[in-house]
Parts: structure tokens; sequence; C-alpha cells
């Protein structure tokens, strides 16, 4: 008789060890699993007002995503993020 193999059912509460990815350090190359991390959108093309069809249209700028990682040992000599404050 064959038998029928099930797969273990997880309930809500079970805890679940998940692999963290390693990333490198944007400012000391190290590599990292913790830290702060940063998004930043770069302009590549700026918005323009366009005419098409008749009708004045704006066609919004294109921005490329930049990821900007600091792992712990960065934080704790307090390196500043690149770039100019907002």
């Amino acid at each position: 008789m064959n038998k029928v193999l099930i797969p273990k059912q997880h309930k809500v509460g079970d805890t679940e060890e998940v692999p963290l990815p390693m990333v490198k350090c944007s400012f000391c190359g190290n590599m990292t699993a913790t830290g702060m991390h940063q998004i930043r959108l770069d302009i590549i093309e700026k918005g323009i007002m366009k005419i098409i069809n008749g009708k004045q249209m704006y066609k919004p700028p294109r921005t490329k995503q930049i990821d900007y990682y600091m792992c712990p040992n960065c934080i704790a000599k307090g390196t500043r993020w690149p770039g100019a404050r907002p």
C-alpha cells in the first residue's frame, strides 16, 4: 500500500528562519546583512511640455533608482550620507 505524503502545515504563530541577503556597504565596501538602506531617485531626463494631437501634455521626468547601504561600522563612525541634504 502506498503512503501519501502530506506537507507540514504552518501555523500563524510559527517562527521561520529566513536567510538575510548580503549587500555591499556603499562607503567602506564590506559585506553586511544589517545596517541602513536609503533609496534615491536620480533624474535621467527632465520633464517637458509636449503638444500631442493639439493638446498640451506634460511628459514626466525619467528617473533611475539608486540604492545606498550603510553597515553598522560606518554608522558607529558617524559616516554621512552622500550629497546635499534636501
